[in-house]
């Protein structure tokens, strides 16, 4: 049977990011990177290889480093994105909970209704987005200092010479354009036409690579001289450090959104509770290896938010359902394959471990 078009688009792409980074690791990283030449480091070319760009004459990383960032701002800016409906879910609910506190009956029937919206500041508790690991919507303006800080890093990378963290930004451009790159396609995959379980996992998948793509980055500015040093922390391996974390947790999230369709129940809290300790494996690894405060601290962040939203999915049609039907409701649980109340605290209780033992790494690594 021949596949469909979408299916075959969805392979073609995650075959295309694993070639890119192949691409970028055997032959634009080290173009573009210093490389060590005895104690120092100095650029792989005798000398740098210059472009034209905006009417100048610029190295090649940092015209590199400059658009990529644009094109990721751009992509990110087209709308229609499925993060742009869970945006909206979120501003229904808070708006019906609104509703509900003004209408005595219906706030009544909101308490001793399990399944109803319990945190204003998230999406619904039947929306399809849901699995056990959903951040509080609050968890999401990371992203704000994320293209701010990468924005200073972009323009001072592409406008000023000469820096005392030059070299930091050279080697880490390579990896950082794919990052920005691969992020440009999941803009493209996160759509309706994806919303499938058999494609949904390609957004997982992108961001999986992206994940890997920073982790490179930051791991190439580390090589400089073997630590995240002052000189460059504030503009270079800060707003990496950053997005790398934040985007190995949406990779988690997008992983148990699709495993939240078709797994079991039982499969569902396996997959959440593996997430939240991988996430703070890598905590300790960058806390303990590497020094790093900044990676910790955003698993931190995100795991306490999905301790905070509290994780409960309700079975699709519970919001027409009274309040009186609870053996109903749990018989339309069992069918979705939804975790129970008790699966679900069990996991959030994890997830509150996990956030503060990322705070604890954070801290080690501040103060060492």
């Amino acid at each position: 049977m021949k596949l469909p078009l979408a299916d075959a688009l969805v392979s073609l792409i995650a075959t295309g990011c694993l070639g890119l980074y192949q691409v970028t690791k055997r032959v634009i990283d080290p173009y573009l990177s210093f490389k060590r030449e005895g104690r120092g480091f100095r650029r792989h070319q005798q000398q740098p290889t210059l472009v034209f760009f905006l009417g100048k004459k610029f190295a090649l990383w940092r015209v590199v480093n400059f658009t990529s960032y644009v094109l990721n701002v751009l992509c990110v800016s087209i709308p229609g994105r499925i993060d742009d409906q869970m945006a909206k879910e979120m501003k229904e609910a808070q708006e019906e909970e609104k509703k509900n506190k003004e209408d005595a009956d219906a706030d009544v029937d909101e308490k001793n209704d399990a399944n109803a919206t319990k945190n204003k500041n998230t999406i619904r508790r039947t929306s399809k987005y849901r699995s056990l690991f959903t951040p509080a919507g609050y968890a999401f303006a990371i992203w704000g200092f994320i293209f701010t800080s990468e924005f200073v890093f972009a323009m001072r990378s592409m406008f000023f010479t000469n820096t005392k963290d030059e070299a930091f930004a050279a080697n880490a451009t390579g990896y950082f354009a794919l990052a920005n790159v691969l992020q440009s396609v999941w803009c493209f995959t996160f759509r309706e036409w994806t919303e499938k379980p058999r494609r949904h996992w390609i957004n997982a998948f992108v961001l999986g690579v992206e994940a890997l793509a920073l982790w490179s980055s930051k791991e190439k500015v580390f090589e400089v001289n073997g630590r995240f040093a002052l000189a460059e922390s504030g503009f270079v391996s800060v707003p990496i450090r950053t997005h790398f974390a934040w985007i190995l947790c949406a990779c988690g999230i997008n992983a148990n959104t699709v495993l939240a369709k078709i797994g079991s129940a039982s499969a569902q809290v396996v997959a959440a509770i593996g997430t939240a300790v991988l996430a703070t494996s890598v905590g300790a690894y960058s806390s303990f290896y590497r020094g790093d405060a900044v990676t910790p601290s955003v698993f931190a962040w995100a795991l306490y938010a999905i301790h905070k939203d509290g994780g409960y999915r309700a079975p699709s049609g519970s919001r027409s359902s009274s309040s009186g039907d609870k053996k109903d409701k749990n018989k339309d649980a069992e069918k979705e394959c939804i975790p129970s109340e008790k699966q679900t605290k069990r996991f959030t209780d994890i997830a509150r471990m996990c956030a503060i033992a990322n705070l604890l790494f954070a801290a080690k690594a501040l103060l060492s």
